[in-house]
């Protein structure tokens, strides 16, 4: 049996504003922030989803 990966060990993920389709890999513990710099001033909502955004991978 494998085992399952934890929170703890993946990245944390999340979209921003309106745009739920893109899925950027947030750094940053008080206020995360997608990696690629996406979203400049907009709203980012944490999500456990595969990040998709080829700029953050």
């Amino acid at each position: 049996m494998t085992d399952q990966p934890t929170h703890e060990d993946t990245p944390l993920s999340g979209t921003v504003g309106e745009n739920v389709l893109h899925v950027h890999e947030l750094i940053g513990t008080d206020n995360p922030r997608p990696k690629c710099g996406a979203g400049e001033g907009q709203t980012v909502d944490e999500w456990l989803r595969a990040v998709n955004c080829p700029d953050c991978r």
